[in-house]
């Protein structure tokens, strides 16, 4: 093989060698038996009351209160969202002219 062969072959080498991960190892911890098994779950159903309101900082928290939730975030038509799942977030929709339309999870 001839050298500048060689040496290219030799950097081809090192540079996928580079871009190769090491193997991660994952061991999961044992949980207490006093733990909850998740953290607080959504439940929208609870947040009726809150529909057809506008969302002021009182009825936002009175509605993460209801549902359970750790977190609320209020969604406007046409808003751009993120499409993560997060157990513990209640999502209020909404409508054009500012009210809550619906309340779900995710």
């Amino acid at each position: 093989m001839p050298k500048p062969l060689r040496i290219v072959a030799a950097i081809l080498y090192l540079a996928v060698g580079a871009c190769a991960q090491a193997p991660v190892s994952v061991t999961a911890t044992p949980q207490a038996a006093d733990q909850p098994a998740s953290p607080a779950h959504c439940d929208a159903t609870n947040v009726t009351a809150a529909v057809g309101r506008l969302p002021s900082v009182e009825v936002v928290e009175a509605a993460r209160k209801d549902a359970g939730a750790e977190v609320v975030r209020t969604l406007r038509p046409g808003q751009a969202i993120t499409r993560e799942f997060r157990i513990g977030r209640l999502n209020l929709v909404l409508d054009a002219e500012g009210r809550i339309a619906s309340a779900h999870c995710s």
